[in-house]
């Protein structure tokens, strides 16, 4: 039988793109959602267990969802990772997030120990994050506006990676048995500072952005003036700690070469997005 992935994510950034590179390379692939109808779609709310029967029928693989940040991402997808088992998948690609396996707290590697303790054949991705966040409201709003980026991380690095990098990982190993039972951590080829790169952005755009280093507690009270809920602050603010540790500094070793060519740079994303930063 031919083998048919259910890409879970697949309205957002990433899963989208890896739903599209399936497809353009003729893969049988269908994408998860609560309103996306058509012939690739399948219905799926992780909150509502009645959809799982419908959205996993003839499925072989599944991309799987963690969203960083979530504290309650283990619990939504316990259920859904028993119809996995049930319903006969062969195997799962979680994508996760970096640092997950030094933090046992973190929601992102509840869910990966779960799928690890399934029968499910199984592959982590483990991203840094994400070049394009910059380029996103609020903190491309605040570049555009304000002509400053206010983050609470000193002069930590951060290795950012492209978006379309990590679907090109998701994509690999969702069509190669070899990274079974293997965790792929990813990150740019290059680790920045935030005052490097508003450096890169204001030669661009021809204005001078500044990076401004807030306290934890500026950082919190910015964060609820751009009404995010609590709950939502403190898993951020924890996050921002994990990168002023140094979570995030190191380069990319080795995606590089399992993809078999270079990670694209901050310069290029940032010549992509001009227009977000612009007045």
């Amino acid at each position: 039988m031919r083998d048919r992935f259910l890409i879970l994510g697949a309205s957002g950034l990433v899963g989208g793109m890896v739903l599209n590179i399936l497809l353009e390379r003729g893969y049988d692939a269908v994408g998860a959602s609560r309103n996306k109808h058509g012939s690739h779609w399948r219905n799926l709310d992780l909150l509502d267990c009645s959809t799982y029967g419908s959205a996993l029928k003839s499925i072989s693989t599944v991309m799987l969802i963690s969203r960083p940040g979530d504290e309650e991402a283990h619990v939504h997808v316990e259920p859904f990772i028993a119809a996995m088992v049930a319903a006969g998948i062969k195997r799962v690609v979680v994508l996760s997030a970096l640092g997950a396996a030094q933090r046992p707290e973190l929601s992102n590697r509840k869910v990966e120990l779960l799928v690890e303790k399934s029968s499910l054949n199984w592959t982590h991705v483990r991203p840094n994050f994400f070049m394009q966040m910059l380029a996103r409201p609020p903190l491309s709003t605040e570049i555009a506006r304000e002509r400053t980026l206010s983050l609470p991380l000193g002069n930590a690095k951060i290795a950012y990676v492209d978006a379309s990098d990590v679907a090109a990982t998701l994509f690999t190993v969702l069509t190669d048995q070899k990274f079974a039972g293997q965790a792929i951590e990813l990150s740019g080829p290059e680790a920045l500072t935030h005052g490097e790169i508003v450096d890169r952005i204001s030669r661009r755009i021809g204005e001078t952005v500044r990076y401004i280093d807030l306290s934890e507690g500026s950082a919190r009270a910015l964060l609820q003036t751009r009404g995010f809920p609590g709950p939502h602050i403190e898993r951020i603010l924890r996050f921002y700690a994990l990168c002023r540790q140094g979570f995030c500094a190191t380069p990319d070793a080795a995606v590089a070469q399992l993809l078999g060519r270079s990670l694209r740079r901050f310069d290029t994303v940032i010549e992509e997005n001009l227009p977000c930063w612009q007045q």
